[in-house]
């Protein structure tokens, strides 16, 4: 390769002073309005012209793009590491036992300043104005702050000592103070939205206070909110939960500077689950990744399943099916401007192996989907935006030009093809019908996440079983040690059956042939098959290898090991078990796994199909065990590598009852790849418990 030659670099100048630029002094020269600038960048958190451009171009068709409509501000100071992890598992449990309550709308937090308004001008320096707080106060926490349980019957927290919150509420008192200077004295006619949204303060009327704002007294005790705006009925069983919360775990604590579009204040954020592409001028296009705002009337009023949204991609309104969307965390739509660090101690992070985002008895989704992993880092969060931005842009841009998308994806095709970790092949795949196939399959719709605490309510003192709604079993078979085992052996809805059955006369329909099925020995894992095989037509004809080894994560169930059926038991109760089979694990060895860690879970699920594949006189199976089944029984398989604990939270919600995955083996290289399904899924809305009392008044 020839040298490079000598380069006479010229003496900077022009350069430099265009390298100086700010981004709204680039953005300004690319032609876009100031104002319109400066909400793009708001918007985004400062993250660069990039981020900002993408965002203008989502919004282009936005009707309230050119509205003067400030963002609204709020300080956090939130907690990461093990602490974050116990109160992220009690949120879980909290919203799967009660349902939603009004903690479930944020991230675990504790409120230093709460929201005000800003104008979009004014972004960047409230973010510089709370570095500079910081750093002007010297050193951080030295010690790690200590919290206090407070239970009521309409509130339920953590306090923090005042000796401990002296240091926070001087930050807030200070931060408060400096932008009452910097910002409000140079934007008057922002000056009443923003004093009366400073908690901190004690003022009376704005208009009195041209320079400064007085801070004294009015300052509430600094807390962490875990439950409010709840019904009386689940005082009890919220107090426990809160009661059982380990408080003493270390944690490091971070300042977290966010804002929100003012339209949220007074809307419910949902997540879209389903694409949905619009058939009359009225919907609202649905992407995956966006969040729509809805008003909380529409829900309760719509009589067609149709209801009004407003885009958080593109800011555009229109109709959209509810059962296409997940109410989420609020905080989920918020951009993060500023993380500072307040603390840095050491703790052994294998103590997240054990306190995982994830839900304690089947991996629900978790309400701060807020992204606890990305909004610590404001540059993950940039990516995880224009990742957003950028992927439906290009959608947008398929639509109107489909030869655009051949031209840009022919030229990558072998690249992709190459990088491509899993084969995805469509139903008319060459050769199907000579290969073994292996489907995984979660478990239909469970009692306890229907009904909450359904034993209270469905079970007398003497023991006795009531039917209290259709969609309860008529009958709960007796266990040795008495109802209450069915605590942590939750059985099927009469919907979950029904679920279980359709997917098994779906198999039927298409002619899918099934050799050996293997199980959880959890009763609903157990129901499942038994409806599927029914569906299928072939309940007589195979039996039920129970598997303890498919059972879920055992780190979720420290408080006590579920008592399952026997085998022998089971076929006392009508299934067709195998009691010839000899499992991997017995139920005493699974028990004696409590201890287990992430890679030991992964490592005791992937057992049965590693020895499946073995022996080639199998044919086909099915295992039907929990929603992370279908990612612990087919990671290695596939050559993955094993997922964080922090990352199975981000797949858990994403896999509801009776989701079923399809892998298939290739005869020449005798690998395995992930295959589309054979089948359709299962979509339904949710039918709320109703109260014939309505009617009365």
């Amino acid at each position: 390769m020839a040298a490079l030659p000598p380069r006479r670099l010229n003496t900077p100048s022009k350069q430099t002073n265009k390298q100086q630029q700010t981004e709204l002094q680039i953005l300004l020269q690319m032609g876009v309005p100031k104002a319109r600038a400066e909400k793009a960048l708001a918007s985004t958190g400062h993250r660069g012209v990039q981020l900002a451009s993408d965002w203008l171009l989502a919004h282009v068709n936005d009707p309230f793009l050119d509205d003067e409509i400030p963002r609204e501000y709020i300080l956090y100071v939130c907690p990461t590491g093990p602490l974050l992890y116990e109160l992220e598992k009690f949120w879980i449990e909290s919203k799967t036992c009660c349902g939603w309550n009004g903690a479930h709308n944020f991230i675990p937090h504790i409120t230093l300043v709460s929201f005000f308004k800003a104008p979009d001008e004014c972004a960047l320096q409230l973010s510089n104005t709370l570095k500079q707080v910081v750093e002007n106060m010297g050193p951080v926490l030295n010690k790690p702050i200590t919290l206090e349980r407070y239970i009521s019957q309409h509130f339920m927290g953590l306090f923090v000592p005042e000796n401990d919150a002296e240091y926070l509420k001087q930050i807030a008192l200070q931060f408060v103070k400096d932008v009452s200077h910097s910002i409000m004295s140079d934007t008057n006619e922002h000056l009443d939205a923003l004093v009366t949204c400073f908690p901190w303060c004690a003022v009376t009327s704005a208009r009195c206070i041209p320079k400064t704002i007085s801070l004294e007294s009015h300052v509430k005790s600094l807390h962490l909110t875990l439950a409010y705006q709840f019904p009386q009925s689940h005082y009890n069983c919220l107090k426990a939960l809160v009661e059982k919360l380990e408080t003493n775990h270390a944690a490091n604590w971070e300042l977290r500077l966010y804002s929100r579009d003012a339209r949220l204040a007074t809307r419910q954020v949902y997540k879209v689950l389903y694409p949905h592409r619009s058939e009359h001028p009225d919907e609202l296009e649905l992407r995956i990744g966006d969040y729509i705002y809805i008003n909380p009337d529409s829900i309760q009023t719509t009589n067609d399943g149709w209801v009004d949204g407003i885009s958080w991609l593109t800011g555009i309104s229109g109709y959209l099916p509810e059962n296409y969307v997940e109410r989420t965390a609020e905080s989920e739509a918020w951009t993060v401007h500023c993380v500072m660090d307040l603390s840095q101690f050491d703790f052994d992070e294998s103590e997240d192996d054990k306190t995982v985002d994830v839900d304690d008895v089947d991996g629900r989704d978790m309400i701060s989907q807020a992204e606890t992993a990305s909004v610590r880092d404001p540059e993950s969060l940039e990516d995880k935006i224009e990742e957003n931005l950028v992927k439906n842009l290009d959608q947008l841009d398929i639509i109107s030009n489909p030869s655009k998308f051949m031209e840009k994806n022919s030229s990558n095709l072998s690249l992709n093809s190459i990088s491509s970790e899993i084969t995805l092949h469509s139903k008319s795949s060459p050769n199907r019908s000579n290969s073994r196939k292996i489907y995984i399959m979660r478990h239909g719709e469970r009692v306890d996440f229907t009904f909450g605490d359904y034993i209270p309510l469905c079970f007398d003192s003497s023991g006795n079983y009531h039917q209290k709604d259709l969609n309860l079993p008529e009958i709960f078979p007796a266990k040795k040690n008495g109802y209450a085992s069915w605590s942590k052996d939750s059985p099927l809805t009469n919907i979950g059956i029904y679920q279980a059955k359709l997917v098994g006369c779906a198999f039927k329909k298409d002619g899918i042939k099934i050799d050996t099925v293997y199980c959880s020995p959890a009763y609903r894992c157990v129901q499942t098959c038994d409806a599927l095989l029914e569906g299928l037509g072939i309940k007589n004809q195979v039996k039920i290898f129970i598997e303890p080894c498919l059972f879920e994560w055992l780190a979720w169930y420290q408080d006590g090991f579920p008592e399952f059926f026997e085998p022998e038991e089971l076929q006392e109760l009508g299934f067709n078990i195998d009691l010839n089979y000899k499992p991997i694990y017995n139920l005493t060895e699974l028990k004696s796994k409590l201890d287990e860690n992430i890679e030991e879970f992964y490592e005791r699920n992937f057992k049965l199909p590693e020895t499946f594949i073995k022996d080639q006189t199998l044919g086909s199976a099915l295992l039907v065990g929990h929603a992370i089944t279908l990612d612990t029984c087919s990671r290695k398989l596939l050559g993955k590598e094993l997922r964080k604990p922090s990352d199975i939270a981000k797949l858990m919600h994403k896999i509801p009852f009776c989701s079923l995955i399809a892998m298939e083996s290739n005869n020449e290289s005798l690998s395995w790849t992930l295959t589309e399904p054979p089948l359709c899924q299962i979509t339904h809305m949710n039918n709320q418990r109703f109260d014939w009392h309505v009617i009365e008044p």
